[in-house]
């Protein structure tokens, strides 16, 4: 593995830091607690005992508790999108409703208040990447990575109560 990879925690990996299920070993929690998804393999290296990065990573990463960092640069292109993500009204009552249809920022807070009531501070990880989502499809990803979540953390009926908040308006 290259020491300038850069890995974070998906969402089991995130649940495990809480829950504890005893299935990691040591070496395996003690990395999987301390990746952040900004510190390097070369970074967490001297944090860990000698020897344990490359075993507890490839652990890690086959059990799906972590997963490579996206690029964390934002492109011109990301950075200029418009805040409201709308269609384009098909009739005269569309366009009278100014409630119809709600920007991406004010969607991003609903969905980061719903799991927040629902995973306390469990969910701040996901709750950061979900702020952090510059497009439409983005926020549909990390919405189905909170759904993902809160099944594992509590239940599917917490899922479906989440996923019923969201649509209501």
């Amino acid at each position: 593995m290259d020491e300038a990879s850069v890995f974070r925690k998906t969402a089991k990996g995130q649940v495990e830091v809480s829950v504890r299920s005893g299935s990691l070993t040591l070496s395996m929690r003690r990395a999987l607690i301390l990746i952040d998804g900004k510190r390097t393999l070369a970074e967490l290296a001297p944090l860990l005992r000698p020897g344990e990065v490359s075993g507890a990573i490839a652990a890690l990463l086959e059990k799906g508790y972590i997963e490579p960092a996206p690029d964390q640069e934002i492109t011109d292109a990301a950075a200029a999108m418009p805040a409201t993500i709308a269609p384009a009204p098909r009739t005269l009552s569309d366009v009278s409703d100014p409630n119809r249809f709600m920007s991406i920022d004010e969607a991003k807070r609903r969905v980061v208040r719903e799991l927040t009531e629902r995973l306390g501070p469990e969910a701040e990880f996901l709750a950061l990447k979900i702020e952090q989502c510059s497009s439409v499809d983005e926020l549909r990803a990390r919405i189905r990575d909170a759904e993902r979540l809160i099944t594992s953390a509590i239940d599917e009926k917490a899922a479906q109560d989440f996923r019923q908040a969201l649509r209501r308006r």
